[in-house]
């Protein structure tokens, strides 16, 4: 399974085509919603237009970490959904409070609750004087915890999805449930206050236009304890700390790790990549 995922609903029919212009064997579905903000959230429209289209295998509704203030919004907007009974829809939850108190069928757990270490960039720097024992229990994923598994069943969860890291992937496949990894992207971090809202000096929701596209961050500076002021970072921070991607309130790293084998899908964020023909043939080739 390929799925092409976006929080930029405009992007719907251009996506639509190239599934279309593509003709894969495999199905390739359509994923809308955002991991993070409650106000990306797509259309009850949208979903069904989507879900309406007869070159995709179903559509994916992305719910985000979900802030206590939107919790019976996001309720309600889950139970107006299910009332629709959309064919071959598959939700993705990323908040426990969600995810416990929602009747969702056979709902997937998303990265927002799946938690992992790898994708920290400077992991192997933080680990760098452990135990193997110690090293392989710090990067699996938490559902290789047998409590935690056991919890997320009890709520229904029968697949989920991760990171495409190679020591991620690996634990997963130790798990008794479908995976599903993303590709080239991997979460750092989700942030309560949003980075972009405050970069465009904007209060939500008018921010939501602005987090269609990722923008770099780069290290510049770090703040200095003996001179309490910000100093450009010395080489030794400086070889740890990537290149990290904002988009919307959630920071990314690049990953060029590509081997999906044992995956049941992969998933391509089209906000971080231009929907095309040959990102889906080369996606077709991983799983």
């Amino acid at each position: 399974m390929i799925e092409l995922r976006t929080c930029n609903y405009s992007k719907i029919d251009e996506i639509a085509g190239v599934i279309e212009d593509a003709d894969l064997d495999s199905g390739v579905r359509i994923g809308l919603g955002s991991e993070g903000c409650v106000h990306k959230l797509p259309s009850v429209e949208d979903l069904v237009r989507t879900a309406d289209l007869d070159c995709t295998w179903g559509v994916t509704l992305v719910t985000p970490i979900t802030p206590q203030k939107h919790y019976d919004r996001m309720r309600a907007y889950l139970g107006e959904i299910a009332d629709l009974g959309i064919r071959d829809l598959r939700i993705v939850v990323n908040d426990l409070g969600i995810l416990h108190s929602c009747e969702i069928d056979r709902p997937v757990a998303g990265r927002g609750i799946v938690h992992t270490s790898e994708a920290c960039p400077w992991v192997d720097h933080i680990l760098r004087d452990e135990s193997d024992y110690v090293r392989d229990a710090y990067l699996q994923t938490s559902l290789n915890y047998a409590r935690t598994s056991a919890l997320f069943k009890g709520m229904g969860v029968e697949a989920i999805e991760i990171d495409l890291l190679p020591r991620t992937i690996a634990a997963a496949r130790r798990l008794t449930m479908p995976v599903y990894a993303h590709f080239g992207y991997a979460v750092v971090a989700y942030a309560r206050s949003c980075h972009t809202a405050r970069f465009h000096q904007k209060m939500p929701p008018e921010c939501a236009q602005f987090c269609d596209s990722p923008m770099e961050l780069t290290l510049r500076e770090i703040f200095d304890l003996e001179s309490l002021g910000f100093a450009p970072p010395d080489a030794d921070v400086a070889e740890v700390f990537p290149t990290l991607y904002l988009l919307g309130n959630a920071i990314y790293m690049k990953s060029d790790f590509c081997d999906a084998a044992g995956a049941a899908g992969v998933i391509v964020n089209c906000d971080m990549y231009a929907p095309s023909s040959k990102i889906l043939y080369e996606m077709a080739t991983l799983v």
